[in-house]
């Protein structure tokens, strides 16, 4: 039986500054580009879909639900979020925080309420029934964290990780922060960033 012929490298096309150029003109990104960014998406959904499952296996809420109750419980208990860590962090869109908070206020986990000093703008703060839920849970999403993250890696891979996403994300959040910026009232720093000129929530988040 003929063995199948082995393509050179250079058959497929040229590397140039981490991009493969192919002779019928498609491009695509090198095998070490690929791994990096496929390893990085794929990793974090598998994360976040076991975290997710266990949670909602346990205690009936969503990861996502589950870091609204946690930014509020531990950093803004009065509903308004001391330094604009709730909107730095936040990994949905404006809708879908709305629907969350929703959903959780008609499960008396948090409510909403008039933002003082703006009528049109909402603060969301937690309930006692939301922080129980949150304290009912936490040892979950703590051991959880344990096992399929930080158990696999050492201190130092910890902190390089730590290092490494922060530097991604830092043009995202440097972005998002100067739309903020230009588009907000002149207000009080706390009333601003607790609150939007639409009614809409400021999503609560973890950094």
């Amino acid at each position: 039986m003929p063995q199948p012929r082995r393509t050179s490298t250079a058959s497929h096309g040229k590397e140039v500054a981490g991009v493969v150029y192919r002779p019928d003109g498609l491009k695509h990104a090198s095998a070490q580009r690929a791994s990096a960014f496929l390893g990085l998406v794929r990793a974090g959904e598998t994360l976040a879909r076991g975290l997710d499952a266990e949670l909602e296996r346990d205690h009936g809420i969503s990861l996502r639900a589950h870091e609204v109750l946690l930014v509020l419980a531990l950093f803004a208990p009065g509903g308004a979020p001391p330094d604009g860590r709730t909107e730095r962090a936040n990994p949905l869109s404006q809708s879908r925080v709305s629907r969350l908070v929703a959903e959780l206020e008609a499960r008396g986990l948090v409510k909403r309420s008039p933002a003082d000093g703006d009528g049109r703008g909402v603060q969301v703060s937690i309930t006692a029934r939301g922080t129980e839920k949150f304290r009912a849970a936490q040892d979950t999403h703590l051991a959880g964290l344990e096992r399929r993250l930080f158990a696999r890696l050492t201190e130092r891979e910890t902190r390089q990780l730590a290092a490494l996403t922060s530097k991604i994300l830092g043009d995202r959040e440097d972005s998002a922060e100067s739309a903020r910026t230009k588009s907000m009232p002149s207000q009080s720093k706390s009333s601003s960033r607790s609150t939007t000129r639409s009614g809409n929530e400021h999503p609560p988040r973890r950094r």
